[in-house]
């Protein structure tokens, strides 16, 4: 995709070759960076919702960046019909992907500590593992 810094292209082919282009959209931010969305992802168990999206952020300034923020859909509720809890907050997502803002939980699970030593596809991994096991 044109316009992206060398190492949010590398990233994105390896989110594509993770999840398969059919189901990763991407999004030039405009500043060498990209959103990216990848659809059908499974929740978790806990979730009445059988699938979701994950938006994330891929910054211009990869690899010294972390990969944040990151949403999933806006109706994602607990079949224990417990509130979501620390960490999920329900917000409006304004990116260049979408007309109109969208309603969506932003999960905030910022990296701690050396953020360069994981590959983006391991921090989505490592954000979906945290979402199942809520």
């Amino acid at each position: 995709m044109a316009g992206l810094k060398q190492a949010v292209a590398a990233a994105v082919a390896e989110i594509t070759a993770a999840y398969g282009s059919g189901q990763v959209r991407v999004v030039a931010d405009g500043q060498g960076g990209a959103w990216v969305e990848i659809t059908g992802l499974g929740p978790g168990a806990a979730y009445e919702q059988k699938e979701t999206f994950l938006v994330c952020l891929l910054p211009f300034t990869l690899p010294a960046a972390d990969i944040y923020p990151a949403f999933v859909r806006a109706d994602l509720s607990r079949c224990d019909e417990q509130p979501l809890g620390a960490g999920f907050g329900v917000t409006q997502l304004h990116w260049p992907g979408d007309p109109q803002p969208r309603p969506v939980v932003q999960l905030s699970r910022r990296t701690k500590g050396d953020f360069t030593a994981q590959t983006p596809v391991q921090k989505i991994e490592k954000v979906l593992a945290w979402l199942r096991s809520r």
